[in-house]
């Protein structure tokens, strides 16, 4: 009898640690299903940080194209207008040799109108279409008008006939005002600049 309570306690033992291992199996499998859920999460994490920072970067890499299409249109406004500025600027020397001296002596390599001085000095808005003065290295073209002329008044009798004279010395001149259009520009990147000027001429 005693053989046979051995033999049933050792049976009863070795199934509740055969139940015990099976438990164990299913809480070993229950673990391992959470780890491969975390790895799920950690996948979706990882892609949405990429699809951030790949729209930060087309983002920045937008800014900085338009950046650089500003600063190109700037840089190429301050060239024409200084270009043009400066065509506009040496006409008024062009004009003062034109009407005194009735020639370009000086100025010819850029005095595209043989008949300039002419036009200085009776044509008023001569309005050709054609520009009188140019620079081909510089793309500059300059267009010069005369717009009228004013007689100096100074005399007394003057004053009294009208005009504008002050004081007791003669006036025997006058002064003309001209019209400077000045315009740079560049084929290539089909831009340009212009600039317009009032030019008081006084004979000396």
């Amino acid at each position: 009898m005693a053989g046979h309570c051995d033999h049933e306690k050792q049976m009863k033992t070795h199934m509740h640690m055969t139940t015990h291992r099976a438990k164990n199996r299913g809480h070993g499998a229950k673990g391992s299903g959470r780890g491969a859920n975390d790895n799920g999460y950690v996948l979706i994490t990882v892609l949405l940080l990429l699809l951030v920072l790949t729209v930060v970067g087309m983002t920045a890499i937008g800014t900085s194209s338009v950046e650089n299409m500003l600063s190109g249109n700037i840089r190429l406004r301050e060239r024409h207008v200084s270009s043009a500025d400066g065509g506009a600027e040496i006409c008024t020397a062009v004009i003062e040799r034109g009407v005194r001296e009735m020639d370009t002596q000086g100025f010819t390599a850029i005095v595209t109108d043989t008949n300039l001085p002419a036009e200085l000095r009776t044509t008023a808005f001569d309005n050709d279409g054609n520009s009188d003065v140019a620079v081909a290295d510089q793309n500059l073209a300059v267009d010069i008008d005369k717009m009228y002329s004013k007689w100096i008044g100074g005399t007394a009798i003057e004053f009294a006939s009208g005009y504008e004279g002050v004081g007791k010395s003669g006036g025997t001149g006058f002064y003309t005002y001209y019209r400077i259009n000045s315009e740079s520009s560049e084929a290539i990147t089909n831009s340009q600049g212009n600039v317009g000027a009032i030019y008081r001429y006084v004979p000396k």
